[in-house]
């Protein structure tokens, strides 16, 4: 990609995010920022997701995936889900099952489980269609949601 493209796209804003799935060997998490709710009947969400990413293989298998949506004040937790060892993603953070098993954080916004509807390939990255089955809001008193503005650095998809 063009330099003067990406320095456009770099002033981009989304959400920051945290996905979370379950497998047989425990759950993972994943900070990801393009996501929108793209049908209000049914209701669907989409997530785009790099294909070299473990979440990427882990939601092609199971078929469902957690939408945690966060509080600005979550800038010091999204690192702990960017260590290497991904089993040990969830070991410093407070959580609970959602209705459907996966991950929700203590201290999000709210949630939303989704369904894998559809997969679109999108060129590195994977659209993944879900339709959400579940959700909630947790801590309705947080209204600023965590966004690129917030993050520190610019992703340009390399890290």
């Amino acid at each position: 990609m063009e330099k003067s493209w990406q320095d456009v796209l770099d002033r981009f804003h989304y959400g920051i995010y945290l996905i979370t799935v379950s497998s047989k060997e425990g759950y993972n998490g994943m900070i990801v920022s393009w996501v929108t709710q793209c049908s209000h009947e049914p209701p669907l969400i989409a997530v785009s997701i790099r294909k070299n990413r473990l979440s990427h293989e882990q939601i092609l298998k199971s078929g469902i995936y957690c939408l945690n949506v966060l509080p600005k004040e979550s800038i010091a937790v999204i690192k702990q889900f960017k260590i290497a060892d991904w089993k040990k993603k969830f070991d410093a953070v407070r959580y609970n099952p959602s209705q459907n098993g996966l991950p929700v954080l203590d201290d999000c916004i709210g949630y939303l489980d989704c369904t894998l509807e559809k997969t679109i390939d999108t060129g590195d990255h994977t659209l993944f269609v879900g339709k959400t089955i579940g959700g909630a809001v947790i801590n309705g008193d947080k209204t600023m949601t965590l966004s690129t503005r917030d993050y520190q650095g610019i992703y340009r998809g390399t890290q």
